[in-house]
């Protein structure tokens, strides 16, 4: 399926948004996912699936000051 992850088209074969961030992202503490504009809890992750053409922004927190 084609994805679109922080505006750049991407082809996976992830069923579900955990199976996404987890192989992308590896450690997935600090990241925020939303899913066409949408942001998805973390604790729904594991059964959202994805669907062709979903536009995917991941943000992730930094430290500064």
């Amino acid at each position: 399926m084609e994805l679109s992850i922080n505006g750049e088209a991407r082809k996976t074969n992830f069923a579900t948004l955990k199976e996404l961030a987890s192989a992308e992202f590896g450690n997935v503490k600090g990241i925020a996912i939303a899913v066409n504009d949408k942001i998805i809890p973390n604790s729904k992750w594991p059964e959202f699936s994805l669907t062709e053409n979903d536009k995917i922004l991941v943000v992730t927190a930094a430290c500064g000051g």
